[in-house]
């Protein structure tokens, strides 16, 4: 099979499109013939990173759709020719490539009328954003959020989830996003490279804050959004750890929490990961019932990774990038 192989952790130059053996399944593995890769920041930074994990050159990747070509012995849930997307655990990747194998408990199913590269478009963006929104958040209908970097992919999808609590909405982010945010229902939108963040939100809320913040950009970002809200709330970091930065938590009783899709696999159990797969199982769902938009913006095909990520990177697009792999 061709796969695309990190030969160092030294950036995205040294990804090479070579030839693999194709996975075979271990007893509770599935093994899928990948049509379609969503792409992430963090596979650019993987590129540089690496993993401790990984053994060089190293197909790296991680949101991926296609077919079930074959099953564990173990596997009684699924079976070839079913149609699945997955988040691949961090520590092994693969998901640049035509062939790649997951643990069958962290696999969701997709409906016939969502295509490959919608629902590649989903995992580590719209995992991220569920467990924000329903599980640390637990936001409710008739709350305030406020969501920093709303024009990339988990906030884009935060912005939609919020607004399916009735929840009011409002996204930061530059001003080639604010349409689509508004499309989705934002309430009000803020470009923080030609506004003043605080007084639109004092504004917006008559002077009440915002009861929680998604911050989808940095740990800086998420201190300073921190004066904007109300006591007894809370942030979501997705982007960063907090780290030392200082905070007002000491004097607002805030609840801080931090969303670390990789270290499902890494420090949580099986319950954890399986929970990603139900997540999943309800965005596909929600695409398919026209409620929720994959956001995919542009197509990329597979030997143009390289060139994908860079535009990535660059952060001038507006939702998803996906790459078709069949």
């Amino acid at each position: 099979m061709k796969a695309w192989k990190l030969n160092q952790p030294e950036g995205i130059d040294q990804l090479v499109l070579t030839t693999a053996t194709q996975p075979t399944p271990s007893a509770e593995d599935v093994c899928i013939k990948v049509e379609a890769v969503g792409l992430n920041p963090i596979d650019y930074k993987l590129a540089h990173w690496g993993y401790a994990t990984w053994n060089y050159p190293q197909i790296i990747g991680l949101d991926i759709a296609g077919t079930i070509t074959k099953v564990g012995k173990n596997v009684h849930n699924f079976q070839p020719g079913d149609r699945v997307m997955a988040f691949i655990d961090p520590r092994d990747g693969g998901g640049f490539a035509q062939y790649t194998k997951v643990k069958a408990y962290a696999v969701s199913r997709l409906p016939d009328n969502v295509s490959y590269a919608q629902a590649a478009a989903l995992p580590c963006a719209g995992y991220s954003a569920w467990i924000a929104i329903h599980d640390k958040l637990r936001l409710e209908s008739g709350q305030s959020i406020a969501i920093t970097g709303a024009g990339g992919g988990v906030g884009g999808f935060a912005v939609q989830l919020a607004k399916q609590m009735g929840a009011t909405v409002y996204a930061i982010a530059d001003g080639q996003h604010h349409q689509r945010l508004l499309s989705y229902g934002a309430d009000e939108v803020i470009d923080p490279h030609t506004e003043n963040i605080a007084m639109r939100l004092i504004e917006y809320t008559e002077d009440k804050l915002v009861h929680g913040v998604i911050d989808c950009v940095s740990a800086k970002s998420g201190s300073t959004m921190s004066a904007l809200v109300r006591y007894n709330g809370h942030i979501v970091m997705i982007a960063d750890q907090f780290n030392q930065v200082p905070l007002l938590a000491t004097t607002k009783a805030l609840s801080l929490h931090e969303v670390a899709l990789h270290g499902t696999y890494s420090h949580g159990h099986i319950e954890h990961i399986q929970h990603l797969a139900d997540i999943g199982n309800q965005l596909a769902n929600l695409v398919s019932e026209g409620k929720l938009d994959p956001m995919v913006d542009h197509i990329y095909s597979f030997d143009q990774l390289p060139e994908a990520l860079k535009h990535l990177k660059e952060q001038q697009h507006s939702g998803k990038l996906v790459m078709q792999v069949g």
